[in-house]
């Protein structure tokens, strides 16, 4: 381990930079994302090392988390159960890296990740990993030695992230729930949700897509290998399936389509596929804000559904009762009154869920340089803003959003001329973003009011990945 470690660090100094100043700078930035969704990952890889005898661990991403009452688990099957799933970010390659030392010889494991092309892949997102690590350099004994080096070459700029955080006093501390106080002792999200809170009722900027092509053969091979030594070990793994949102699956997805799917992974993988996809594919109403997590009453869902699953291939007889007479209460985002000044006759808006999308605007305001999202327009609030539509401004530099907006389209910022998206918010976690909301555009920068919004956003489950580009508001 300690070889590792020094491996690590000494691939990252520049010649000019002493490897001890280097160390020391590593461990003094330790707890910087410690409130963090990510940050459950050592408490995670913690328990499941801590536990004894034989043991059903689920592997995954945040579906698992979000998908699992492992309390009920146990009830349910007698055994010791340890979650290990987490964020789709990471890769599923990291979570399987993590665990397999920890396998042992009567284990069950349970392989559960999204059915998405990023987590079906052998993608690796090494700044993300080294946040959810944040100083727990034994961790990487067990990580891919052919990661390491991109770990190594990441390394400096989460060094320099971590250490301006520090020198600034900002500790990323998210807001609802993507906080690591959300997490149980199981590592199950207990966080309260009651109802579905997506505007449309399901993620319309990632569709799932139930077609063998979102699996890449490495991963598959990848895999492979991985039950091949879990076996080795005498533990049983078995194939399961993450809860998918009916009303998210792609455009055209038949039954035939889905049992090909299907039919593809049996034949495939080296273990068995214990579970009927369609008992994973559940009505929007069970859902929480993507289309794979689920809310309190499709946790106990599908953990009856996993767990009888399970009992069936081990050919026990124990029943299951599988209780789907509760259906939880719709949700919609309430808007909060505000009134702007705003030219009259600017956006064309098209229906959204309860409320309004921007569609496009009109051609009297393509000459504006910047504009101004209301919350509401005739009576309705406006939730969304759709792609391209800023279409035909040629002269727009800033755009500002509020808390209102729910949901942003890949796309939507698309315009070569922006500079500055503002966005007047706390809670990241109820504003969906689409992978690629600025298109081609590269250096459009996102403006935060003050520093509580800068640590939900930049941390935030959905925005994450355009942390480079924020900055918190002058004087804020």
């Amino acid at each position: 381990m300690a070889k590792r470690i020094v491996v690590i660090l000494l691939s990252l100094v520049l010649l000019a930079a002493p490897f001890a100043a280097v160390f020391a700078l590593a461990q003094n930035v330790k707890g910087v994302y410690s409130r963090t969704f990510t940050a459950e990952l050592p408490r995670k890889y913690d328990y499941l090392y801590a536990a004894e005898g034989e043991k059903i661990v689920v592997v995954g991403g945040s579906s698992v988390c979000f998908g699992l009452d492992s309390a009920l688990m146990e009830e349910l099957t007698g055994r010791k159960v340890a979650d290990f799933g987490l964020y789709a970010t990471l890769g599923t390659k990291v979570m399987l890296d993590l665990s397999k030392r920890a396998i042992k010889s009567g284990d069950t494991v349970i392989l559960a990740p999204e059915l998405d092309s990023q987590t079906l892949s052998l993608y690796f997102n090494r700044s993300a990993v080294l946040e959810a690590l944040d100083g727990r350099w034994d961790m990487v004994r067990d990580i891919d030695d052919n990661d390491i080096g991109g770990l190594a070459g990441a390394f400096l700029s989460y060094l320099s992230k971590a250490t301006d955080f520090r020198r600034r006093g900002i500790f990323p501390d998210p807001s609802g729930v993507y906080n690591i106080s959300s997490f149980n002792e199981y590592g199950d999200i207990s966080y309260e949700r009651p109802a579905n809170v997506m505007a449309l009722g399901y993620d319309a900027n990632r569709p799932v897509d139930l077609s063998p092509d979102i699996i890449s053969d490495d991963f598959i091979d990848y895999l492979n290998g991985y039950i091949d030594d879990c076996a080795a070990k005498g533990a049983d793994v078995w194939f399961s399936f993450c809860p998918v949102n009916r009303s998210g699956l792609k455009a055209g997805t038949t039954a035939d389509s889905i049992y090909s799917f299907y039919r593809y992974l049996s034949k495939k993988l080296h273990c068995r596929v214990i579970s009927d996809i369609n008992d994973y594919i559940l009505d929007q109403q069970y859902f929480y804000d993507t289309n794979f997590h689920l809310n309190d009453i499709g946790v106990k869902i599908r953990t009856q559904t996993l767990s009888r699953d399970l009992l069936r291939a081990e050919g026990d007889n124990r029943t299951v009762k599988i209780d789907i007479k509760d259906v939880p209460a719709e949700a919609t985002p309430e808007p909060t009154p505000f009134v702007i000044d705003e030219p009259d006759e600017v956006f064309v808006f098209t229906s959204f869920g309860r409320g309004l999308a921007v569609e496009s605007v009109l051609p009297a305001a393509k000459t504006l340089t910047s504009l101004d999202i209301p919350r509401e327009f005739d009576g309705k609030p406006v939730y969304a803003i759709l792609a391209d539509a800023f279409s035909g401004c040629e002269n727009l530099t800033s755009v500002t959003i509020r808390s209102n907006i729910v949901f942003i389209a890949d796309g939507a910022f698309d315009i070569p001329t922006l500079k500055s998206v503002f966005i007047d918010a706390k809670d990241s976690g109820s504003m969906e973003a689409g992978d690629n909301i600025f298109g081609s555009n590269t250096s459009a920068e996102i403006i935060l009011p003050d520093t509580e919004s800068y640590e939900n956003f930049v941390t935030g489950y959905w925005w994450s990945l355009y942390g480079g580009r924020m900055k918190i508001k002058s004087g804020g």
